[in-house]
């Protein structure tokens, strides 16, 4: 009997297991490597669209998250002076009746570990943490991959090596995209917190993402875990200059958020009032590439199509990435040409998404009478125009 395809997945993210879950259903063997010494429950809360729900819902994940993700009924959208509504647009049942999978919001945790657990429940995927890849060599039969572990470097043999390693991904690097292809800053910094739900004010708690939109910043908050928290996220322009490194640990001063958003209507002070600790993320995407695959290696999510957070697409396009990969694999037995299949499915759509989602952040911070234009085209836009505008995003299959 012929073995099974083995590839390794570099990167124990949300692509990455759901990459690791996609390819294992597709008969191959997965190693999944992990840099961290543990896998990581950090960070906030995540919006998942029904093209990644309905994506993680075909592999049993939703059903891992019964009581921790919750179905916001509807899309708010609020203006920062008076904090009354812009615009409404219905999600719950509506949105799922018309895109074929709810949307949810869910703790990054939360989701990671649901993906963690599926991954351990099968035999074909094995977990390696504190190891990373340091580079590649393809070969005439496979791919030799450089693994970091500590002080020691081993070498791993596959028959497919799978970046899932991020915004800095070492394998991109490896790719030959050119000097120019690095990660630039947009000119905006988010300010993530959580806030424990009974510090939070009542609005806040509502099943409804709220969006707030400002001159040059909007404000995006909605609960979590049943309410027991609400994420928050505080998006403003900023010259921001220093290194991107380890945004996780850079605390954010609470009393520059607070001047940023002195002027906004009462609700929102009062809910930035609640957040006891800032986290400062400069935010940083890079320029749409034609190209994420070499012979038998390839990249996926942040590692091929890192995008700003303005239509909350980041870890949806590295779910549908997986699931494509996926279906590659299930429909050729070849690795190089089930890459190419793979490629040829996702780069025209990641990078319309890409370029979307800074267009988007645009209009979300328009000043003065451009933003009154925007909020009254918005008024005017009945539930049938506003909805169908995200046809071609949420109506995606992999």
């Amino acid at each position: 009997m012929t073995p099974p395809r083995h590839a390794i997945v570099a990167g124990a993210g949300i692509g990455g297991l759901t990459a690791a879950l996609t390819m294992a259903q597709a008969g191959l063997r997965v190693t999944l490597l992990e840099q961290s010494p543990t896998i990581e429950e950090a960070g906030a809360g995540l919006q998942l669209s029904p093209n990644a729900s309905g994506i993680l819902a075909r592999f049993g994940i939703l059903e891992r998250l019964v009581g921790l993700a919750l179905a916001p009924e509807r899309l708010r959208v609020r203006s920062n002076r008076s904090g009354a509504d812009i615009t409404r647009m219905p999600l719950g049942p509506v949105s799922e009746l018309r895109w074929g999978a709810p949307t949810v919001v869910v703790h990054r945790a939360d989701l990671q570990r649901a993906l963690v657990d599926a991954a351990l429940a099968t035999d074909r995927i094995e977990l390696r943490t504190g190891m990373s890849v340091a580079g590649f060599v393809n070969t005439p039969r496979g791919v030799s991959v450089a693994v970091k572990t500590g002080a020691e470097t081993l070498s791993l043999d596959a028959d497919v090596l799978i970046g899932a390693d991020g915004l800095h991904s070492r394998i991109r690097q490896s790719l030959g995209l050119g000097l120019t292809d690095n990660p630039h800053y947009s000119g905006r910094t988010a300010w993530r917190a959580l806030v424990d739900g009974r510090d939070a004010p009542d609005f806040a708690l509502r099943l409804e993402t709220s969006l707030w939109l400002g001159s040059r910043a909007h404000l995006v908050h909605y609960p979590l875990r049943q309410g027991a928290l609400v994420n928050v996220v505080a998006i403003t322009d900023d010259p921001w200059r220093g290194s991107d490194a380890n945004f996780w640990s850079q605390t954010g001063d609470s009393l520059q958020v607070k001047r940023r958003f002195s002027g906004w209507h009462r609700d929102a002070r009062e809910l930035l009032a609640s957040v006891r600790e800032w986290r400062r993320w400069p935010l940083f995407d890079r320029d749409p590439v034609s190209r994420w695959t070499i012979g038998r290696a390839a990249l996926l999510g942040d590692a091929a199509h890192p995008m700003l957070p303005f239509f909350a697409q980041g870890a949806a396009q590295a779910i549908e990435d997986a699931a494509a990969l996926g279906a590659a694999f299930s429909a050729d037995e070849d690795v190089v040409s089930a890459l190419t299949l793979y490629e040829k499915s996702r780069v025209d759509r990641a990078a319309r998404v890409q370029l979307a989602s800074r267009r988007q952040g645009t209009l979300y911070h328009l000043p003065g009478p451009a933003a009154l234009i925007r909020d009254l085209g918005m008024r005017s836009l009945n539930t049938e125009n506003m909805m169908s505008r995200f046809d071609w995003l949420y109506r995606y299959s992999a």
